[in-house]
Order: C-alpha cells, then structure tokens, then sequence
C-alpha cells in the first residue's frame, strides 16, 4: 500500500475504497445464497477497520440492514481510515463503540443479536501488522465472531484476525473465516498449512496495486497460492466463432460392480468442466445413472469379467484411443489384474493425455513397485491421489504423506513425472521440477465420496482445451471443483453436501473465477 500511494494524498483512500467495495461483493454474494440481508462489521483502529467502514457503507447504500461496532472510540482513528469512518457516519450508517473488553460481555448481545439470524460477520478487527496475542476489546471481539459462526458466515478483511501477517502463526485467538476478501496478492501467512484453515474461501481482489509494486522483489519461495486472478488469464474467453473441437473429447474409462456410478460422476464434471464431448466406456450397469444424471456424455458399454471391466473388453471396443483428447482411468474400477492391464496398456500404448485417478493410481503403484512401468519421456500424465492413494505410490504411510504435504507431492511429481495433485485440505498440485502450489478453497462438507471423481473429469475437460498446459489445466479445476463446494456449503450447509450439489454449482464457480470472487 504505502508503495502505490507514494506521494499523493487521495491514492490512500482510493485503494481503502476499493477495498472495502469488494468486501462487500462478497458479503453481497454469500449473503444472497443464504436470502438474507443482514450484516454486522467489526471494525478496529487500522486500515482493516477503514475497509470495513467503507464496506458497511456500501451494503447500508444497497439495502442491507447494517450493524457497526467499533473496537475502539473513533477519535482514536487516523489517516484514511478515519476518513471511511466519517463517509460512513454522514451516510446515516448505524454503528456502536464496544472500545473496552466488559462491554463485549453483555452490549454486544442486545446491539447486535437480532441482526444475526442468518446473517453475515464482517471482520475487520486487526491486519496484517498484528503480532502477538490479541488483547483487549480486539480480543473479545474475535471471541465473539467464532462464537457466532454457528449461524451466521464470517468474511474477513485481508486475512483472519489474530493471524500473523508474515508466518501465519496465531498466538493467542483467532477468526476462523468463511471467506478471507484479501488485497492485490495472498498474503505469506496463508501458506502456513497448520493454520491455513483458518481462511476458508480465499477472495483475492484487485485493487488497483500495479503489478510492478506487488510482485518487486518477489520469491517465489517453497509453495504459491492458487487464485482467481490466475486462472481468469488462464482461461481465455471462447472465441465467437469456437466449435467443440476446440474444446477437445474426453474419454472416461471406469465402474465395476457396486462402482458403476463413479464413472458417471467424472463424466458430470468433465461435462461442466467445459469438454467439448465426453465419452463414457463403462459396465452396463453404468447406463442408468449416466442417462439420469450426464445425458450430454455418450456411453459405451464394455463387457466385464467378475464384475471387472477387462483389457481385452476394452481393445474389442476401441483398439486406437488416439481421437481423445484425453483419457481420464480408474474411477469406480476396483484394484483387480484386470484394472492393472487396463492401466498398464493405456501407459504403453496411449500417446495422447492420461489422467489416473482411483483404482488407476492403486494400478500405477503396484506396476511401478513391481518393475513393470517406469516413466518414459514425453508421456503426458496427471495424478489426482488422496493421501492414502499417495502414499501407495511413494511407499509410505499415509500420516508420512501428511506430515509433510508439500514434499510429498513434489517427489510424487518427479518420481512419475507427472503434474501431481494431492488431494485434502488445502490441495497441493505440483509438476515435475516445480515448487507446489496450494488451493484456499474447499471446505469439510466435500468430505464424501464422488467428490474425487467429479474433480477428475474436470481436470480431464480442461487438459483437453487446446493450448492449456497441464498444471494450468489441473489448478484451474481443483480452484473451482473448491470454490464450488464452498458455494454449496454456503447456500446448503457441510452437513448434507455431496458430489451432485457441487456439480450443480460449478457454473457460478466458473463465473466466480471470472469475476475473482
């Protein structure tokens, strides 16, 4: 901030505006996902306080029902920041000041309590000059923005309250955010991954910062953050005249007994991923599923052997695979000989571009660990393990593989030569020779099976765009099958979340992306 403002005596306030306009986006946007209008903004001394006067500011001029309460007297307030606070005042916004610890205790119950039926938590308490425990009023006000998480979502300014801005280390309490709204580029302390959780849903909002203020002397360092603002240059915008070719066909090898509706999953995501067409070689049992809920997909039906599709099966149906794009193999395929072969031929004789997934993966360790596979150049292969999958392919356990994430998928990454995505909170996606990079959203409600699979597919859909590289292809589609997920979470709650609720949400996801929400 203070190197873009440089001398002028308005550019201050002007990123202060900015910033706390797009905190009220998101406050806007997940407040119309939960029909309500209501928001209470806690507001402290510094510039994170600013934003969320000018924020408040902004929701009471469109309508909402607003609440402020001030951590400190507003005479205390200097610079920009006591500026947001006199436009918010003139703007008829009505506000509180709970400046000591005691009135945290019983005049934030009748200022505030009414308001927060389903409603939202602004918090601006403290920034990223926060070191040490909070104390005080900033203390008591945290304690009761977690406190009301329950039934209400939480959005923070910058990065959670309580967290150090530099190590993300968190000394005494701490916000524990639904939506973390931060300014120009993520913050150092989100790449903490014992408290990187804390964030939720990372928003990461231009402000107007010029590129060569935000990214002088830059390290790239051991791990980067996947965001919006990436992806929407990623993601070019289809060309007026663009057919489906373009978008490539993504053929989705998978299903077994009992497994037949995995596939299915993968060609739902990879349908919403954006192929231009999929394909589905799965058993019989497969077809109803697939014409319920993924009619666009075309299915194919492969013959099974003990309720396993069979190498040869798939041979008979098509020998040459090379008019994918790309083959997305193993959901649903249950670790047999039979799924070993499968994997093993696609690995040999397959020229185009490979995604293992599931039972694949399990297929990959075994043929590695037993000699019969090792990487050959040239081959264009992603991997999307869990930790328990990682740990088959690196030989270890699956607590080793969490006990250091960031150097698990990089050996993943080089040992297959592959670009890695290691699934869980905060997923990790890496490729060969590089430092990995780490997805803020996601939440726990995608803790349920076929979440995987429809992960997979999106990934196999945007491998198949022509021109976009895979690790650009892969980050793109773990953000948003995340930022999906916390668009379900937000409007249905984690409880009742499951893979066909995050399917349904990946157009406004996509939009999302677009907009940097």
């Amino acid at each position: 901030d203070r190197a873009a403002i440089g001398d002028s005596d308005s550019a201050g306030m002007v990123l202060m505006s900015r910033a706390g306009a797009a905190v009220a986006r998101a406050v806007e946007t997940i407040a119309g996902l939960r029909r309500t209008r209501r928001a209470v903004l806690i507001a402290g001394h510094g510039n994170n306080g600013g934003d969320a006067c000018v924020a408040a500011r902004c929701l009471f001029e469109d309508g909402f029902n607003v609440q402020v309460i001030m951590t400190c007297v507003p005479a205390v307030l200097k610079g920009d920041a006591r500026e947001a606070w006199d436009e918010m005042r003139t703007a008829g916004v009505p506000y509180v000041v709970l400046a000591s610890p005691e009135s945290w205790d019983e005049d934030v119950a009748v200022t505030s309590g009414s308001l927060l039926r389903h409603g939202v938590i602004v918090d601006g308490v403290l920034g990223t000059g926060c070191a040490g425990a909070p104390t005080g009023a900033a203390e008591r006000a945290i304690r009761w923005i977690n406190a009301m998480r329950r039934r209400t979502l939480v959005v923070s300014v910058d990065l959670p309250s309580g967290m150090n801005g530099d190590t993300g280390e968190v000394a005494g309490d701490a916000v524990q955010a639904d939506i973390t709204v931060t300014m120009a580029r993520p913050k150092k302390c989100f790449l903490n991954q014992a408290e990187a959780w804390r964030v939720g849903h990372l928003v990461v909002s231009d402000i107007g910062i010029p590129d060569a203020v935000c990214d002088k002397d830059a390290d790239s360092g051991s791990c980067q953050v996947i965001a919006a603002p990436e992806l929407a240059g990623w993601l070019e915008p289809r060309a007026r005249t663009a057919h489906k070719g373009d978008f490539g066909h993504v053929c989705v090898i998978g299903g077994a007994a009992g497994f037949a509706h995995a596939p299915v999953l993968a060609a739902l995501g990879a349908v919403r991923g954006g192929a231009g067409l999929v394909s589905l070689a799965v058993p019989e049992q497969s077809l109803a599923a697939a014409a319920a809920h993924v009619p666009e997909a075309m299915p194919h039906v492969i013959t099974t052997e003990q309720g396993a599709l069979s190498a040869e099966a798939l041979r008979q149906w098509r020998d040459d695979l090379s008019g994918f794009e790309v083959v997305v193999a193993g959901p649903g395929m249950t670790v047999s000989r039979a799924t070993r072969d499968i994997v093993l031929r696609l690995l040999d004789s397959y020229t185009g571009r490979l995604l293992l997934d599931a039972d694949g993966l399990n297929a990959l360790a075994a043929l590695h660990a037993e000699g019969e596979w090792r990487p050959r150049e040239a081959q264009s292969l992603v991997l999307t393990p869990h930790p328990g999958e990682a740990a088959r392919l690196l030989g270890l356990s699956a607590a080793e593989v969490q006990a250091d994430r960031k150097s698990a998928v990089s050996r993943l990454a080089d040992k297959y030569q592959a670009v890695t995505v290691l699934k869980g909170a905060g997923t990790l996606v890496c490729e060969p020779g590089g430092v990995p990079w780490i997805n803020l959203t996601g939440n726990p409600g995608m803790a349920s099976g076929g979440m995987g699979d429809v992960l997979a597919g999106m990934a196999g859909a945007l491998w198949a765009r022509r021109g976009l590289p895979p690790f650009r292809a892969v980050c793109a589609a773990v953000w948003a099958h995340g930022a999906a997920g916390d668009l379900a979470a937000f409007e249905i709650g984690q409880t009742a979340l499951c893979a066909t609720d995050l399917a349904r949400r990946l157009p406004a996801a996509w939009q999302a992306a677009d907009t940097h929400l």
